[in-house]
């Protein structure tokens, strides 16, 4: 019997794209990716991303997260049944390189500093970080679903030099710019770095276009302590802004991508001591997610102001009392999320801790939908893994397919 292949006239292009961007689950767009060249091609060309993003919100997939160990590797943790991402997760898992292996040197030399656009921005564990990151090595930005990563250029000694260089510093803070933030296509991208100095805040831009760091903001805030230790702040990113949230602080430090300018933010007075992240809710407004005592706090405001009274308070949601909650940071179109230690657990283990019998709780992700206001599970996480970052949307190519 001959093939179908040979018995079906082929269908036209636009048509084949038009059913490919009407598939609803990502699951299924990457299995077709895999079912021949011309798909393949196809699907991952830029055009065909950007449009298929603008009919579909971004798949929720997963969490990808280091360890506080200083050997543990990198791991993902896909979102599992019932949660509606499961699916996809499973696909990508089995298609995509999320343990970093195809990196060179061992897995556990790469340290997470962020996740975004399913990239993944890394640098190698060991040395200081002001000399081994930022001066004698560089930065990756890595796609694993294409097994392809870009080699950063370490920041210049002349712009170091340009931006305070012989100044006392605490901390560099490099992240990833949103796609359609970078105003390019997909297949470039732009890595920021904040310089923490004692008195002011200092950021470099890094463009895939130019092969080059420049300087792109500064700001000599005084009170900046919001940002003072990165790795115990929420960064998120919403309207076009970047922003900071500390645990302690009642004030936030944002960058406006558009004027590349910073400034600071009151928040409300109940947000203090509380875990707390900025996330995307109506078209005008950023809203502010605060979690109290088994209770979840949704706030928002229009921006740009500044006053803690320019907040409104929207709703409250009820969280189990079998939970510790706290918050991880960002959203993605729409959706909030949470982690949660068993309290069970976490007493037995603290009680254990003596004689070290008992194994450490897993933490358990959630997601909380904005316009239902449900809270569901997405995927369990070890006890020590930290940094954690959600993985969302699949990865544009570094370059255009050559198959």
């Amino acid at each position: 019997m001959a093939s179908a292949a040979a018995v079906q006239p082929d269908l036209p292009f636009a048509l084949v794209e038009e059913i490919l961007l009407r598939l609803d689950d990502a699951a299924d767009l990457i299995r077709a990716s895999a079912a021949c060249a011309s798909f393949r091609r196809l699907i991952s060309d830029g055009c065909f991303l950007r449009r298929f993003r603008s009919l579909h919100r971004p798949p929720i997939l997963g969490i990808l997260a280091g360890t506080y160990q200083c050997y543990g590797g990198i791991s993902f943790y896909p979102a599992r049944p019932p949660h509606i991402s499961a699916p996809a997760a499973r696909a990508l898992a089995r298609a995509a390189d999320l343990s970093i292996s195809s990196l060179p040197g061992p897995t556990h030399y790469w340290r997470i500093h962020d996740v975004r656009d399913g990239r993944v921005l890394l640098s190698k564990r060991g040395a200081s970080v002001i000399i081994s990151l930022f001066v004698s090595e560089s930065l990756v930005v890595y796609d694993p679903l294409h097994r392809h990563h870009v080699q950063i250029p370490p920041i210049p000694h002349d712009l170091l030099a340009a931006i305070g260089h012989a100044d006392k510093w605490h901390e560099f803070d490099p992240f990833l710019i949103p796609a359609a933030a970078g105003g390019k296509d997909d297949l470039s991208f732009q890595v920021m770095c904040n310089v923490l100095f004692e008195h002011k805040v200092e950021a470099v831009l890094y463009s895939s276009v130019t092969e080059e760091w420049r300087g792109v903001a500064s700001s000599s805030i005084t009170s900046y302590k919001c940002i003072q230790f990165p790795c115990l702040v929420e960064r998120s990113y919403a309207r076009g802004c970047f922003y900071w949230v500390d645990y302690i602080e009642t004030v936030m430090l944002v960058l406006d991508m558009r004027e590349m300018k910073f400034s600071l933010i009151d928040l409300p007075a109940g947000s203090k001591h509380r875990h707390k992240t900025i996330v995307e809710v109506m078209e005008d407004r950023i809203g502010l997610l605060i979690v109290g005592e088994n209770m979840l706090d949704l706030y928002s405001k229009t921006l740009p102001g500044i006053g803690a009274k320019d907040w409104r308070h929207d709703h409250t949601i009820r969280l189990s009392d079998d939970y510790e909650w706290s918050l991880t940071g960002g959203a993605v179109e729409g959706y909030g999320f949470l982690f949660g230690t068993p309290r069970y657990e976490l007493e037995v283990w603290e009680n254990s801790q003596e004689d070290k019998k008992e194994e450490p709780p897993s933490a358990h992700c959630f997601t909380v939908e904005f316009e239902t206001l449900q809270v569901q599970e997405l995927c369990v996480l070890k006890f020590d893994a930290h940094p954690h970052f959600l993985y969302a949307s699949l990865p544009p190519p570094f370059a255009t397919p050559s198959l």
